[in-house]
């Protein structure tokens, strides 16, 4: 059955900018239904990426070591499944294909959870067509708006891995080209949000698509907006309350065959919040 999506968009939303929900993204368990014609479940799906676990629900059990590459090209050489776990499945319909997202929790020796980008196609027998470990921190999640179509049959993918503490939250987002059945990072935005007596920062991230040839250039937007709690606090000295925007385009570079962008400033952000950790 799919699970209710309320309290999952709204975590979404101490992360993500406005951006319409335009892209259904679907909770599942592994004996839901493929969609489509295909037949079969979900399981068949998870079988593709980790074959031989068994699933109870959305228990499992058969730690083993899976050969994939990273998302961001990390060098590590593949990943272990824990012995046992819990598995968190998410999809969504990218054109003719379908992405799944495979949650499977905290990996053997790891602190962060291994979360498995999967694309199938289910037009006639499920068929795997490319997988990444896409975790760059603790829980994994599609984010808004999910899928935004760049031409002549690419797309862009955006998914999302947090952590927080009791007074701040990390958010790493992937912006990932989806090209000829392929999975390519495009760029990773960091964004930190922290919350004690004194004040309240946030960063949220928008992404949109501006028109370009042969393929969309992608405006990406971080607000930060900072404002002061009216209760007294002798913690902290606040800063200036306000709004500001760090804005970033990609546009696809024909001879790099690659989307580039046309500043450091996401970089230059990611270095001032290290400072605020």
């Amino acid at each position: 059955m799919v699970k209710p999506l309320a309290a999952i968009l709204m975590a979404l939303m101490l992360f993500t900018g406005p951006a319409a929900f335009a892209q259904p993204v679907s909770h599942l368990e592994p004996t839901d239904p493929l969609p489509g014609k295909a037949g079969g479940s979900y399981a068949d799906l998870i079988a593709f990426v980790a074959p031989g676990i068994v699933l109870d629900g959305s228990a499992y059990s058969g730690g083993q070591s899976l050969d994939i590459r990273h998302l961001a090209g990390w060098d590590d050489p593949g990943v272990t499944l824990a012995a046992t776990g819990q598995l968190h499945i998410s999809a969504l319909p990218a054109g003719p294909r379908l992405a799944v997202l495979l949650d499977f929790g905290t990996a053997a020796n790891e602190v962060t959870n291994l979360a498995i980008l999967a694309l199938f196609d289910l037009t006639e027998t499920p068929r795997l067509l490319d997988a990444v470990n896409a975790s760059l921190d603790g829980s994994t999640s599609f984010i808004a708006p999910y899928l935004v179509a760049l031409g002549d049959g690419a797309d862009l993918l955006l998914t999302q891995s947090t952590h927080h503490n009791s007074s701040q939250g990390y958010a790493m987002t992937a912006l990932t080209l989806l090209r000829d059945d392929r999975f390519e990072l495009i760029d990773t935005v960091a964004t930190f949000r922290e919350n004690n007596c004194s004040y309240e920062r946030s960063q949220s991230l928008d992404v949109t698509s501006a028109p370009a040839t042969p393929f969309a250039d992608i405006v990406a937007i971080v607000t930060e907006r900072t404002t002061i709690p009216t209760g007294p606090c002798t913690d902290l000295a606040p800063p200036g309350p306000g709004t500001r925007t760090i804005t970033v385009t990609y546009s696809w570079d024909s001879a790099t065959a690659r989307y580039t962008p046309d500043s450091d400033a996401f970089d230059a952000l990611a270095r001032e919040n290290e400072t605020r950790f």
